[in-house]
């Protein structure tokens, strides 16, 4: 091993709190560690809620880890309200956890929508857990967006769900671009999401490359506005620059004759983006009647108010329409179909 590939295995093992491994590397291939730096990991594995890590780092290191050390980080587990790390501590040290500290920090995780940890310190103490905690634990979660969460406190505390705190949440989650739980929380609340909403969930999707949830988010839209019919007209790419924030095509090539120029672009505006097969169906059937395009593909929500964009091409060369078209804005795209034949 090179000197660079030994400090940097032996940094990954201290890291994975793996101290006694990285000690015996250091001392096989001659590479230096200090006992400050030992000292400051296995302060590092404390803080983090590894004692048993931070017990063997010291015992390879041969570093002193007094046990009243010890005790003070189960104290400050339970007051940081890290109850997984409260347990497994007290466990390796022997110090029983004060029964009353645990209610009150358990029943304070509840308030603060943590319901994972209020859940474990009332396991812990065998108590019921309280319904009001439960209640406002539930609610915090749904104004987090934390949807499951939100579902399990209410479901433990035996209460009907209560439609505005769903909506919050499935706006929080519409928001983050989170459409699978948003539409469940709505669907929960008998309530209908607007499409301004659904179209900022699809728009921060299609920001982070999940064209799935995107489109899902867009035809979500799309069943919450006035039933519109699919029609389609022809526009030049003067109307199309003006309607629309595309920034232009990249490169264009002919499949069939590998053609590069003179190739012939059209545009054409389509009402609403192809939902159902009989939808794409109907659409592939009006362009091949209408305008004799047979190779073509849509692009979602690109010109606004769930108007999508076709494009198709010509190549000059040879007369195919079967040509490979790129966009230059591909954050701002979303493919629907591509190019399908008879």
């Amino acid at each position: 091993m090179t000197d660079e590939k030994v400090t940097a295995y032996i940094k990954k093992c201290l890291d994975e709190g793996r101290m006694a491994e990285a000690i015996d590397t250091a001392k096989v291939t001659g590479a230096p560690l200090s006992n400050e730096e030992l000292n400051v990991y296995i302060r590092k594995y404390l803080d983090n809620g590894w004692m048993q890590k931070a017990i063997d780092g010291s015992k390879a290191a041969g570093i002193e880890l007094p046990k009243d050390v010890l005790i003070k980080y189960v104290n400050k587990y339970l007051e940081d309200e890290k109850i997984y790390s409260a347990v497994d501590a007290s466990r390796i040290v022997g110090m029983p956890l004060p029964r009353e500290k645990i209610a009150f920090i358990g029943k304070e995780c509840l308030r603060k929508g943590k319901i994972s940890s209020g859940l474990e310190a009332y396991k812990i103490i065998k108590e019921k857990l309280p319904e009001e905690e439960l209640i406002i634990c539930g609610n915090m979660c749904f104004k987090d967006g934390r949807l499951s969460d939100g579902l399990e406190a209410y479901k433990l505390a035996n209460k009907a769900l209560p439609a505005d705190e769903l909506m919050i949440c499935g706006n929080m989650c519409f928001n983050k671009g989170q459409i699978t739980p948003g539409l469940e929380a709505y669907k929960l609340a008998n309530k209908t999401p607007t499409k301004e909403i659904l179209r900022t969930c699809g728009e921060a999707c299609l920001l982070e490359k999940r064209t799935d949830d995107a489109r899902k988010a867009f035809v979500a839209a799309q069943k919450v506005e006035e039933a519109k019919t699919l029609d389609v007209r022809e526009i030049s790419y003067e109307e199309l620059k003006n309607s629309s924030s595309l920034k232009g095509f990249g490169q264009k090539h002919c499949s069939d004759c590998e053609n590069r120029i003179n190739i012939k672009e059209r545009y054409f505006e389509v009402s609403k983006c192809p939902e159902t097969k009989e939808d794409e169906e109907k659409l592939d059937n009006l362009m091949k009647t209408q305008y004799g395009v047979l190779h073509f593909c849509v692009e979602m929500d690109i010109l606004g108010s769930g108007k999508g964009l076709i494009n198709c091409a010509v190549c000059g060369n040879c007369g195919s329409q079967n040509v490979v078209l790129s966009s230059g804005d591909d954050a701002g795209y979303m493919e629907i179909k591509i190019r399908k034949t008879d």
